[in-house]
């Protein structure tokens, strides 16, 4: 086996090292990150006292917990300054009043926005009173409606909305998924995920819904087991 595989795949089993799919979910303040599209090793930073912390989000997974400051932003710096040496911020995520535990999706912007980001931040409250074991959490964070049958229930997501759904798992099998999502253009619905998804009581899923290059929009899905005690 070439050197230069064993290399990089030595060095992808490092970054994936504090990643897992059975993360704790300790008390205090703490986010996990995904990247929505690309991911981010060691790219972005932000303060945590006085340390610089530098984030680990890929595509496929949760991060680890990454314990942030009181406050009502996170704000994550590149390596951009100013003229006068200050970093300039790359992606800024709002912290809910009251919030303690969160999730943040990154998803690189093709250009920087009007305030200069690089980076759009979704933020979730990763609260399993919120979002517990044993439910799916939709949120539709593309510029379409989307409509979803998943179980047998089926339910309208606008653009911008979320929902929590709580489903029992199947005897055998995997719970059916199919989403169709609205096209304004003509007024049509228009299927673009059908699936089926293993399911248990001890597990929750996240699901984004994102637009995509080609116009269309895509499924995100992330799971997460109950830490066993």
């Amino acid at each position: 086996m070439p050197i230069k595989f064993l290399t990089r795949t030595a060095l992808l089993f490092l970054f994936l090292l504090p990643l897992s799919g059975h993360a704790e979910l300790k008390a205090g303040r703490y986010f996990q990150a995904i990247a929505g599209d690309k991911a981010i090793v060691r790219t972005l930073w932000y303060q945590l006292g006085s340390e610089q912390q530098t984030i680990v989000a890929t595509t496929a997974m949760r991060s680890g917990d990454y314990a942030y400051d009181a406050g009502e932003t996170i704000t994550f710096y590149g390596d951009r300054i100013d003229a006068e040496g200050n970093p300039i911020p790359e992606a800024i995520a709002p912290v809910p009043e009251g919030a303690s535990r969160l999730l943040l999706l990154f998803t690189q912007l093709a250009t920087p926005n009007e305030q200069g980001l690089t980076y759009r931040v979704y933020v979730i409250e990763d609260d399993i009173q919120k979002f517990s074991f044993g439910s799916f959490h939709f949120i539709n964070a593309s510029t379409k409606d989307a409509g979803i049958n998943l179980g047998g229930e089926k339910f309208l997501l606008k653009k911008g909305a979320s929902k929590n759904v709580k489903v029992k798992p199947p005897e055998q099998g995997d719970v059916l998924i199919n989403i169709v999502a609205h096209n304004p253009e003509d007024m049509t619905w228009s299927p673009f995920y059908s699936n089926g998804w293993g399911h248990r009581d001890n597990l929750r899923t996240l699901v984004f819904i994102i637009d995509n290059p080609q116009g269309g929009v895509t499924t995100l899905r992330y799971r997460q087991f109950e830490p066993t005690k």
